[in-house]
Parts: structure tokens; C-alpha cells; sequence
């Protein structure tokens, strides 16, 4: 049922948007993604795990310079500090609590983290937000910061929601982040 939400709501997206958006939005399946920058290559390897009570994908970015072999890891620095170098969706029952996507701009790449809080129980309402982190290159002024990572630009709230944030992801693939 979820995937089938899901899979409606980008199907209605990409009928909606211009061909730009809806060809460069990627749904986040499991497998290697590439987006292309100015100075390289920005990869994402997705993986997932199912088992009868759960379901996660972990997601981890590299970054590939023009003209290097080496993968640089591409840490996701959240607004409390401290970096997370792989990020996991979460899943409770038939609900998807936290899951994400990437969506390109002309401003840059971004990594868009939809979540809701199930403190009353996944099948109860809870509190849900979407957090934009934008994919940026270090200019080398701060040797203690990493040389590429993905910071936090914007945090949109969304209110009580009672499904998984599929509908969500869906409806920040079509905004923009807010400063």
C-alpha cells in the first residue's frame, strides 16, 4: 500500500512538472546514483533491509573530483553538530516514520529528510517536518570541517500527519528550500 501511494503521488508529480524537474527528481531505489557538479560527481549507493517486522534503506554519499579516482565519504551534518556519515530510514508496521530523497536544482543538489514522530504508536498522528541539506564544497578556510558534506539550509514543519512520508518527500520535490 505504501509503495503504491507513493508511487501515484510521483506519478502525478511528474505529469504536473516540466520535464527538467520530474527527469531529475530520482526516487531513492536501491543501487548507485550520480549527479553531476561543476567539480565531479556526487554518488549515492542506497541499500535496504526487510525482514517481516521491519524495512530500512541506508544511504551514503561520496564525492568524486574531476580528474581524481579517489571517493571521498560525503558526511551529513545535522543542526546539532557532529556528522553522521550514513543515514538510515526508518519504518514501523506498514508506516515509513523517515525516509528521503535527492533533488537537484539549478542552486545545487540537495538531500531532503522527511520525518514524523511516532511517540503514541505508528498507527497514532504525530508531528512531522522535512529537513533540506544542501550538498557544498569546503573552500579550505576551516581544515577542521570536511571538504564536501551535506548542511542543513532549511526546516519545513508539517504539522500532525497520520500516514508515512511518502506524500511528504512527494510534495518537497515540488518546493523549493526557504531560507
Amino acid at each position: 500500500m505504501i509503495k503504491r501511494l507513493f508511487l501515484g503521488a510521483l506519478f502525478a508529480f511528474s505529469v504536473a512538472m516540466p520535464a527538467y524537474a520530474a527527469k531529475d527528481v530520482v526516487p531513492m531505489s536501491q543501487g548507485l546514483h550520480e549527479w553531476q557538479t561543476s567539480s565531479g560527481k556526487l554518488i549515492l549507493v542506497v541499500g535496504s533491509y526487510q525482514d517481516v517486522t521491519s524495512f530500512h534503506r541506508s544511504y551514503n554519499f561520496y564525492f568524486k573530483a574531476n580528474g581524481d579516482q579517489d571517493w571521498n565519504q560525503v558526511p551529513l551534518v545535522p543542526k546539532n553538530g557532529g556528522m553522521e556519515f550514513s543515514w538510515e530510514s526508518a519504518s514501523g508496521g506498514d508506516v515509513l516514520l523517515a525516509d528521503a530523497i535527492v533533488v537537484p536544482r539549478k542552486e545545487g543538489t540537495f538531500f531532503v529528510i522527511a520525518s514524523r514522530n511516532s511517540d503514541k504508536g505508528y498507527s497514532e498522528s504525530g508531528a512531522a517536518s522535512a529537513t533540506w541539506y544542501k550538498f557544498v564544497e569546503s573552500d579550505g578556510s576551516n581544515p577542521d570541517q570536511p571538504a564536501y558534506s551535506l548542511q542543513p539550509v532549511f526546516t519545513r514543519p508539517y504539522g500532525k500527519v497520520k500516514n508515512g512520508v511518502e506524500e511528504i518527500l512527494a510534495k518537497e520535490a515540488l518546493l523549493k528550500p526557504a531560507r
